[in-house]
């Protein structure tokens, strides 16, 4: 395979990874958005199944806390400790009376013949009420390439979701390269 090739394959790879991030948080932000009208159309609307003493009250929230909360949670999950990520704050999304902050933790499991592993996005958004300060903040995640939406407290996280994306983005490589 030559040089240009391969920048080209690379390059492809890149457009890929920015649509599907794109897709992904697409998702995120309906899913919430869905979530609150089904609550507005019901009489009574069931509380929230956030914990506020966990994730906190719209009131006095701020990206910081958002991400030291992410990093609080990701710390609940029983995987295994070869498993390094790294959490970053993406942008803000404007709804009338909600703000939704979306944030991405990036996991890789770094070995000696592999030091930089493949990498496993992991999607958060944590929608804020601008109307509603004592409301608890709502939190919802999604892993790269999946489509299933988790809600801390209701989804166990699994180990086995971030091998399985590695175990598929090395076999898609290995059908590239051949």
């Amino acid at each position: 395979m030559t040089e240009t090739q391969s920048e080209a394959i690379q390059q492809n790879r890149n457009d890929k990874m920015e649509r599907n991030e794109a897709a992904e948080l697409s998702l995120l932000v309906k899913s919430l958005r869905f979530e609150r009208q089904l609550k507005e159309e019901l009489e009574n609307p069931p509380p929230s199944m956030m914990d506020s003493t966990v994730w906190g009250l719209c009131r006095g929230f701020t990206i910081g806390q958002g991400h030291f909360r992410i990093q609080a949670y990701i710390k609940t999950w029983d995987i295994k400790p070869v498993w390094v990520y790294n959490v970053d704050y993406l942008r803000p999304e404007l709804d009338d009376d909600f703000k939704i902050h979306l944030y991405r933790a990036i996991f890789m499991a770094p070995t000696a013949r592999k030091p930089i592993g493949d990498r496993v996005n992991i999607y958060f958004a944590m929608e804020i009420s601008k109307t509603e300060p004592g409301a608890p903040v709502e939190v919802r995640f999604i892993l790269e390439s999946r489509r299933l939406i988790h809600t801390p407290g209701r989804s166990k996280f699994s180990e086995k979701w971030l091998t399985d994306i590695t175990e598929t983005k090395a076999l898609f490589q290995r059908m590239m390269e051949s």
